[in-house]
């Protein structure tokens, strides 16, 4: 088993879905020893999701907590064909970490090239910093245009724990993608998609799946934070901002 030390996919409460708080969540990823995990809450779009205003107050969430650093993003939602997302965009500036998704209430399975050109357009949108559960087989996708446009635009794919066991019939679909990342060179990033505390920051059959097929380390972005907050600051994110640093600054310089 590799030492992970972050997780990239996690939702509380806020989602409407699912069943901690964030203290909750980094509570129990202090319990595993994560030194980071990402609060990916679902876009605005899908039904009982945190509306705009929820992301647009994401800065008064610490950036530790616990000695566990927050990433605090969205998971958005594709909308349509040409791949446009239900990111808050009046509020960009507040989300640390962006991913996106096919989810069926916002967006109807259809052909082959329909739901792949969705995951394109997503891909190319340069706001989007990794596209997730890919092996959701409820969506016929051509993987290997996804992967290398994945590969051209530097987007991330993850491969999602939850998938196994939450999405039957995935598994055959994680195993090729993460086989042809591998040979494409592909960073892939690892979400557990907690919805209850006890999964945050377990990735057993991922795990199993890298095993099998010999997956480089290096190229596992779960393994090393600094891969994560690099990746995210060549794209320009300020990470880890906390007002009340501002304001503190601000009181020392008037003393």
């Amino acid at each position: 088993m590799r030492n992970y030390v972050l997780d990239a996919h996690t939702h509380t409460l806020a989602c409407g879905h699912a069943y901690n708080t964030i203290l909750e969540l980094v509570d129990a990823a202090a319990q595993k020893n994560l030194e980071l995990i990402c609060i990916t809450e679902h876009g605005p779009a899908l039904p009982g999701a945190p509306t705009p205003l929820f992301f647009a107050n994401y800065k008064v969430i610490p950036g530790k907590i616990n000695n566990v650093k927050v990433l605090k993003g969205i998971e958005s939602n594709i909308m349509d064909t040409d791949g446009n997302t239900d990111i808050p965009m009046d509020f960009i500036k507040s989300l640390e970490i962006i991913s996106a998704s096919l989810h069926t209430p916002t967006f109807k399975p259809q052909s082959k090239t329909s739901n792949t050109g969705a995951v394109l357009g997503a891909i190319a949108n340069p706001h989007i910093d990794f596209i997730c559960h890919l092996g959701n087989p409820t969506y016929e996708l051509d993987y290997e245009a996804i992967l290398q446009d994945a590969k051209k635009h530097n987007t991330l794919i993850e491969i999602n724990n939850g998938s196994f066991f939450i999405r039957k019939g995935s598994k055959p679909n994680c195993e090729w993608i993460a086989n042809r990342c591998k040979e494409l060179e592909i960073p892939i990033i690892i979400g557990s998609d907690t919805h209850f505390a006890s999964d945050i920051g377990d990735f057993p059959y991922v795990d199993k799946v890298l095993d099998t097929i010999d997956f480089p380390d290096e190229l596992i972005v779960n393994l090393d934070t600094k891969r994560l907050t690099d990746y995210l600051e060549s794209k320009g994110r300020i990470l880890f901002a906390d007002p009340r640093e501002y304001a503190q600054e601000l009181f020392l310089k008037n003393d």
